[in-house]
């Protein structure tokens, strides 16, 4: 019965040799086609009983003579290399296996283009940082060939790319360039993916990933940023993407003193012209001391932002920055307009507050002096009143000017009595408020 059974598997075999050896499926010749089937049952029976190690001399000889016989052959034998690997105490041998366990994604993308190349090339990658771990410059091509073979990137690999990258730059295995370029393609690859699945959570945190291992890292000083990314603008001033990334690597590290940055939201408005550009553009020329394009873009920005929070900011923030100069007329006409904009903005009240503090007294009589201070008190009120985060600052601040109220025995003089109203008149206010006296 065994030499029946034999004889008709020797027969299989010839038959298999016949209709394939044109094509060179179980080898070149006849003798190694059956050869090559003979070590494919060898193998296949040690690997189901997990005997690795005698499974490994027939599946050499199918390695060496027909890889093209099966794909799970190259299955089976990640397997098998990944198990030995880790029982080999021979350093030459394991670095052999490793050799061995890495070619087998080649052959098998070679010679039967799977669909599933991505995730091969993924789990090389993987295999690479395991096995050979100190090799970053293997690991992170390994990476690289992910995101460039893939039709459907997932950000995984790309997140692991820059990591790597960002340990790459940080040993001086990476030029500053170099890694400044890989973070922008990473960067883009994520943000297309973020936009087009806002809801995915896993996505924005590999994208937060990606980030940060550039952000947290020497490449990111302004000194540095501004050099690599200067001749990356000034070849790409038309491509708003690039320009894009330009003015958000410079605000994000704070960077905005610069003359590429000041250059850069400048093409970005020119390209994508928006109401946060415009401002950008108002605050960068009145730093510089521009007022006539600081009021210009300031126009633009509030003129055109339909947010009614954005707007009130931009009132609000502009008016404390002329509050600064000691123009108190401009700073109470924006914090009034920004509360127009948005009467629950508590940092306006707080703005005109301050600025009523720090307008004089039409008047000469002790009253009149200090009635403007109840005024300001009123508006720090309503300002912790609408944002508590305000409380402490405006508490601060309504103590300080509560030192200037009118003296009551001034107030008794005029006839004027704690608790009643009265309107204050005086330049830009016209306020009733109540009157507030102290002792001395």
């Amino acid at each position: 019965m065994k030499t029946l059974k034999i004889a008709i598997f020797a027969l299989s075999i010839c038959c298999a040799v016949d209709v394939s050896a044109q094509k060179g499926k179980y080898g070149a010749t006849p003798d190694d086609s059956i050869n090559c089937l003979l070590s494919l049952q060898t193998y296949q029976t040690e690997y189901k009983s997990k005997n690795y190690a005698a499974a490994l001399v027939p599946w050499r000889t199918i390695y060496d003579l027909c890889p093209r016989a099966s794909q799970n052959f190259y299955i089976h034998g990640i397997i098998m290399m990944r198990n030995l690997i880790k029982d080999s105490s021979d350093p030459t041998l394991k670095e052999s296996r490793i050799d061995t366990l890495l070619s087998l994604y080649d052959r098998r993308i070679e010679y039967f283009n799977p669909k599933d190349k991505s995730e091969l090339l993924y789990n090389k990658a993987i295999d690479i940082q395991t096995f050979r771990p100190t090799n970053n410059k293997a690991i992170f091509d390994a990476y690289m060939a992910v995101v460039e073979n893939s039709d459907e990137i997932d950000l995984l690999p790309v997140a692991k790319g820059m990591l790597v990258a960002r340990t790459m730059f940080e040993k001086d295995e990476m030029t500053l360039a170099d890694f400044t370029d890989i973070y922008t393609k990473m960067s883009d690859i994520a943000d297309r993916q973020v936009k087009a699945a806002p809801d995915d959570t896993i996505k924005s945190q590999l994208k937060a990933g990606i980030e940060s291992a550039f952000l947290t890292t020497d490449a990111a000083n302004c000194e540095n940023l501004i050099k690599v990314l200067s001749e990356k603008f000034n070849a790409n001033k038309d491509n708003i993407e690039v320009v894009k990334l330009v003015v958000t690597l410079l605000t994000s590290k704070e960077c905005t003193e610069s003359e590429l940055y000041y250059e850069g939201v400048e093409a970005y408005n020119k390209l994508s012209p928006s109401p946060s550009a415009s401002y950008g553009l108002a605050r960068m020329y009145y730093s510089k001391g521009d007022k006539e394009k600081a009021a210009q873009y300031f126009k633009e920005a509030v003129d055109t932002e339909t947010n009614v929070e954005d707007k009130a900011r931009y009132y609000q923030e502009f008016g404390t920055l002329y509050l600064k100069e000691k123009n108190i007329s401009q700073a109470v006409t924006y914090a009034r307009q920004s509360i127009a904009a948005q009467p629950r903005n508590g940092k306006a009240y707080f703005l005109l507050g301050t600025a009523y503090g720090q307008m004089k007294a039409c008047d000469e009589d002790a009253v009149s002096k200090g009635a403007i201070y109840w005024v300001a008190v009123d508006q720090f009120a309503r300002a912790k009143q609408l944002d508590p985060t305000l409380t402490a600052e405006a508490n601060k601040s309504i103590n300080m000017f509560s030192q200037y109220f009118p003296l009551k025995s001034d107030a008794f003089f005029l006839n004027i009595t704690d608790g009643e109203k009265y309107t204050v008149k005086c330049g830009m206010i016209n306020e009733t408020t109540v009157v507030r006296t102290r002792e001395q």
